[in-house]
């Protein structure tokens, strides 16, 4: 990737006249006034891979010193690397193999219920390990993804690659993984029990699809509305998770129906088990068509439970409120209410969620793009303020990661650096110049190529008149498989891997 500046590595950096969101660093009395969209110019200090000091930028004049780097950014911007809370890197890059016929959620499920017949362990792990690759390129140092788990096939494919890839990225990419079933799941105590138990072993979370297909809220969705057992079921998974010390990550009300109350249900549910600041809700975009009471009903108890929610503006605005014929222009956006979630102190974030898969026809896990495309859809712009961290820091706090999405004395200096000096510039181009650091040194990769992905004999790319292929019989989620047993060295071995770990390294 072609960098617009040059950075020697050196023990000590000093990085000169960078403008940086004021919600990214600490607090400082002495740092200049902000620009009207919250930028402070500053001047980066940087000994052994450490910020050491951020102080008023005094310009470039005064350092000579042929043992300190000097990188003038000439009002460049600066972000901390980028944390991305709610992905799929499992499904990732499989859209064009089993393509969404008619790009709504329904026909979303439906294909990837189609795909399933490509998945083996080369399969899954090199795509998993292409996703990280792209995040990583991009400046992403943490990424949290949610792994299908509703048959057995899914379950012994995609936690054993999580296990070795999560160990293989360790230092480059800190990597999450949240088993995700719909909430109906949790009506087979036995499966759900063997669930949270193979989740804990990989160190994992547990987590639901809650009120959250296309009917979701309506008496008829007995998948992830349930509402004869609703009550019930969730207090299955917060126990499951109690026990086990799992922190808790729902797919919620993906929809727009007034009826779904998903988040509303978790929240209550989040404080009737003591498990407040421990779970967070993705999507939730059918806040936008509760009643005014209701909403309030809802944000308040969401703030008491200390729930976070995050927002994925690319892909609920490619799938909410689509014409299954495609021939009316969608009237809403699909993304959650930002604004209103934040001004009642509620912590909200934003992430990629799908990428080149059936939810979501495009994207590389570049998080800028999230935050350009976020900023664009929900009016995030007259002021910025503080919503750099919903990229950063506050997706960071919910992962638990202190050192992550933030620039500070004593942290480690992981940062983007940028040669637009504002958020205008910032976000009118791709950057694809940008500068990632990690540990104060300029990071030398690449977004990986797509032919490393050319590995399925006989793909399936349909074209407009082979549509008709499409399956379309099956149901909107695979109903649960028989679950077996796992063998214990499930986690530990992964038989056919090694052959597909060694051609996706050297791709």
């Amino acid at each position: 990737m072609r960098h617009f500046v040059d950075i020697n590595t050196q023990t000590h950096l000093r990085i000169l006249n960078a403008s940086v969101p004021l919600c990214c660093i600490p607090k400082d009395s002495s740092l200049p006034s902000p620009t009207i969209d919250s930028l402070a110019l500053v001047d980066i200090n940087i000994v052994e891979g450490k910020v050491i000091g951020i102080h008023a930028a005094r310009g470039s004049a005064g350092y000579v010193n042929h043992n300190v780097g000097i990188v003038d950014l000439r009002h460049g911007m600066v972000l901390p690397t980028f944390v991305d809370l709610h992905t799929h890197i499992d499904k990732a890059q499989t859209g064009e193999r089993s393509r969404n016929a008619d790009g709504t959620l329904s026909g979303a499920d439906r294909s990837t219920a189609s795909d399933a017949e490509f998945w083996n362990q080369d399969d899954v792990y090199r795509r998993m390990d292409f996703s990280l690759k792209c995040a990583y390129a991009h400046g992403t140092s943490a990424l949290r993804t949610h792994l299908i788990n509703m048959s057995d096939k899914q379950m012994q494919l995609t936690w054993p690659c999580f296990k070795i890839l999560k160990e293989k990225w360790k230092g480059k990419v800190e990597l999450q993984g949240v088993s995700l079933v719909v909430l109906s799941f949790f009506r087979d105590e036995q499966k759900a029990v063997q669930l949270a138990n193979l989740v804990k072993s990989a160190g994992g979370m547990l987590g639901a699809a809650v009120c959250c297909a296309e009917n979701g809220g309506d008496p008829n969705d007995d998948w992830t509305t349930c509402d004869r057992d609703r009550d019930a079921l969730l207090d299955r998974v917060f126990t499951l998770a109690k026990e086990r010390d799992l922190d808790l990550d729902f797919h919620v009300d993906e929809n727009g129906n007034e009826r779904a109350k998903g988040l509303l249900y978790i929240a209550r549910k989040t404080i009737q088990h003591g498990y407040q600041g421990r779970v967070v809700c993705g999507h939730c975009c059918s806040l936008c068509y509760q009643g005014d009471q209701d909403l309030e009903v809802t944000m308040q108890a969401a703030k008491d439970a200390g729930v976070t929610v995050v927002s994925l503006p690319l892909v609920n605005q490619w799938t909410q409120d689509r014409d299954q014929q495609g021939r009316r222009t969608p009237r809403w956006r699909g993304v959650t209410l930002l604004h209103e979630l934040r001004s009642k102190g509620i912590p909200v974030a934003m992430a990629s969620d799908n990428t080149r898969d059936q939810f979501f026809a495009y994207g590389d896990l570049d998080m800028l793009e999230v935050f350009n495309q976020g900023c664009r859809m929900a009016h995030l712009d007259r002021p910025y303020q503080d919503w750099a961290t919903t990229v950063g820091s506050v997706p960071a706090d919910a992962m638990n990661l202190p050192q992550h999405g933030r620039i500070a004395p004593g942290l480690p200096a992981n940062m983007v650096l940028f040669k637009a000096r504002g958020y205008s510039e910032l976000l009118a181009r791709p950057q694809w110049d940008r500068v990632v650091l990690r540990n104060g040194v300029a990071i030398d990769a690449e977004v990986p190529d797509y032919s490393e992905l050319d590995t399925v004999p006989n793909e399936r790319r349909y074209t407009a008149d082979q549509l008709s292929a499409v399956p379309s019989e099956l149901p909107c989620m695979p109903h649960p498989e028989p679950l077996q047993v796992l063998p214990n060295n499930v986690l530990n071995s992964v038989p056919d891997l090694k052959s597909g770990a060694k051609s996706a390294a050297a791709g």
